[in-house]
């Protein structure tokens, strides 16, 4: 049985498909996650960070973000006069 993954025009891949499976190895390996390593990372519970930001970044901005609240809740008060 050939590979069912069809390109952007619609042709069909010219592989052959794995046994018991739908897709070559090529495309199993990018479409269905086929990563034994992956997986064991997974279920031991040792997984890389998934955040694309650093730590610092994130704290950084969190700082930023405290401090632009304050300086409007400063202008409300002056504002309003309380």
């Amino acid at each position: 049985m050939r590979c069912v993954h069809l390109n952007r025009v619609g042709d069909q891949c010219r592989d052959q498909a794995l046994e018991g499976r739908q897709l070559c190895a090529f495309h199993s390996r990018i479409l269905e996650d086929d990563d034994p390593e992956g997986q064991m990372e997974a279920t031991s519970g040792r997984r890389e960070g998934t955040s694309r930001f650093p730590m610092i970044y994130r704290l950084a901005a969190l700082i930023l973000l405290l401090l632009i609240l304050l300086d409007t809740f400063g202008s409300i008060r002056s504002w309003l006069d309380w």
